[in-house]
């Protein structure tokens, strides 16, 4: 089993945050995505992840030749000019070799275990089988009764949809969809996908029960964490603090600093004498100066707050 890792993204909706950091280095109780997807592909038997990358792409590549996980081979596929959810499979096509392959969106958490995608592919010999919830927000995949992928929002459908659910970000497909992409540039997976539902091709749903967000926004951010904390999810219990107060290597807490809440401190960060935190967030780096207070908030990697900040995400 092969797999595809989406992290070439902009991250235009968690800016300003990802000005300096790409959103698949995110951290999640201090651990990258990237990294909790790549650990999570190599528990489950993938050989090689292909790891697609353009924003910020130097510090992915920086990252990448300090992973090591045993049995696992991961290879880059770097896009000068970015080329989108289809493109990029287009242009890793050599690397994810001839068997169908599980695509991740590095971006998105999933408490589910995603084999079963590539089973019921293997079941049905669909060409591609989304994972799918229930989000009323992003509700654009149309469906029939039996789980059959009718469309997608504004298009025309052959028949009316019996439900709609979200594409989740994760997906098993066969390589052969990819013939349905233009062979170069940019281009989207629905792209494929639709031109393959014209062309009589079966593509699928399948339900992904548990816990899923796609960290869109420096408040999903926040959200996550303050629920990691008071009450992980079944199957992301391995980001599940021992309490509320995280610290990566090297963190800072001078004696006369107070924390309320939770609050997660990366690598290197720093509060200093008489600093207040409260159910926050902050980034390798980020320092809270003396007296300054922070609440709900996300400091980027480096900023430094003085004052008092409340809410939102800083960088």
């Amino acid at each position: 089993m092969n797999a595809m890792v989406l992290a070439a993204g902009l991250g235009t909706r968690l800016l300003p945050l990802t000005g300096r950091r790409p959103k698949c280095l995110m951290p999640v109780m201090n651990r990258p995505l990237l990294g909790w997807w790549l650990a999570r592909l190599a528990a489950w038997g993938a050989a090689r992840a292909v790891v697609n990358t353009h924003h910020l792409a130097p510090l992915v590549r920086a990252w990448l030749a300090e992973y090591h996980s045993a049995g696992l081979e991961v290879r880059e596929s770097h896009e000068p000019l970015i080329l989108g959810t289809g493109g990029g499979l287009v242009a890793a096509r050599e690397s994810l070799g001839p068997q169908p392959f599980l695509l991740v969106n590095s971006d998105v958490l999933a408490a589910d275990d995603l084999r079963p995608l590539l089973a019921h592919r293997a079941e049905t010999d669909a060409l591609a089988v989304l994972g799918l919830v229930d989000d009323p927000r992003f509700n654009t995949v149309a469906l029939d009764g039996q789980g059959r992928v009718l469309g997608f929002q504004g298009q025309d459908l052959p028949a009316e949809p019996a439900f709609w659910r979200t594409y989740a970000g994760l997906a098993a497909l066969h390589p052969n969809l990819l013939d349905y992409l233009p062979a170069a540039g940019f281009s989207t997976l629905v792209e494929g996908l639709s031109a393959a539902l014209a062309a009589g091709r079966l593509v699928r749903g399948l339900a992904l029960p548990g816990f899923w967000d796609d960290l869109g926004t420096p408040e999903h951010l926040l959200a996550l964490h303050h629920r990691l904390i008071q009450d992980p999810p079944p199957g992301l219990r391995d980001l599940a603090p021992a309490g509320p107060l995280v610290r990566g290597d090297g963190s800072l807490i001078d004696p006369a600093a107070r924390i309320e809440g939770f609050c997660v401190l990366g690598q290197n960060a720093r509060l200093e004498a008489g600093a207040l935190v409260r159910d926050s967030l902050l980034l390798p780096g980020a320092v809270v100066t003396a007296g300054a207070r922070v609440s709900g908030a996300v400091l980027g990697d480096g900023f430094v707050a003085r004052g008092e900040i409340v809410g939102g995400a800083h960088a």
